[in-house]
């Protein structure tokens, strides 16, 4: 049996994981969570993502949710939907109605749930414009050993969707559907009927049309920045606590590795 190439060994342990979009390592959100008639700012870190394994982990801090911890700092893993991972969590408390309920708040679920795969309603790993995750923070940071904070837990997870490129009326999230709309829609996709849902054509910048004769063409506009959303989920706490961020670009980016 031939040794491990240390070569390739090392090359796979400090090549940086690649990213998609605004979702890499080092990428920083920045929002509010609102909570009844409360928000509190929110900044999120990501540490680590990998596509391939459907992982993604980070740091999530919120500022003055209890007076015994001005700022709170958790560490979260993530599961992205896709192929291995899918929109049923049958984990932490949530059933299938309760994950229906979530997912149907994010705008960009309509243009998906006509591609769900039973049993778990999985979908094809491809590029839609959108990422689905579900946060699950693990422990408080700097200091693991935590586990009771006083005003403040984290003992469910969230919903979370990433948009790369909103529409300007996505901004906020739409009000959860009536009750037997979900139903209706739960019972479908359990059956194998999910309704079909045309996918909305490509944005254009309509800046970048080219002009006729006579008209001047202006500067061509500025992408939408990505955002993300979420809602925390948990038995016993405030449904719908929602999260509102958006992408902070950076102003520069390098990378680079003497060999």
């Amino acid at each position: 049996m031939s040794s491990p190439d240390p070569l390739v060994d090392i090359t796979h342990i400090r090549v940086r994981s690649k990213g998609h979009h605004c979702l890499y390592p080092g990428a920083s959100f920045q929002g509010t969570q609102k909570s009844g008639r409360n928000s509190y700012d929110v900044n999120v870190t990501i540490v680590d993502v990998n596509f391939s394994s459907s992982f993604l982990c980070g740091y999530l801090r919120i500022r003055g949710l209890t007076d015994d911890w001005p700022e709170l700092t958790t560490y979260f893993d993530a599961e992205i939907i896709g192929n291995r991972y899918g929109f049923l969590t049958q984990n932490w408390g949530a059933n299938e109605q309760e994950d229906m309920v979530h997912w149907q708040r994010f705008p960009a679920f309509r243009h998906v749930k006509s591609d769900l795969k039973k049993p778990h309603l999985t979908m094809a790993d491809r590029d839609r414009g959108a990422v689905f995750m579900r946060w699950k923070e693990r422990f408080l940071v700097p200091d693991h050993r935590v586990q009771d904070i006083n005003g403040a837990s984290f003992a469910g997870f969230y919903y979370v969707c990433v948009d790369f490129n909103p529409q300007p009326s996505s901004s906020a999230l739409r009000p959860a559907p009536l009750e037997n709309e979900l139903m209706d829609l739960s019972t479908s996709i359990s059956q194998g009927k999910s309704e079909a849902v045309p996918i909305s054509p490509p944005r254009r910048d309509s800046s970048a049309r080219r002009g006729t004769r006579g008209s001047s063409v202006g500067p061509r506009a500025s992408p939408p920045v990505a955002t993300m959303s979420g809602f925390y989920f948990h038995q016993n706490s405030e449904p719908y606590q929602q999260l509102s961020l958006c992408h902070v670009p950076e102003s520069r980016s390098s990378s680079f590795e003497f060999r």
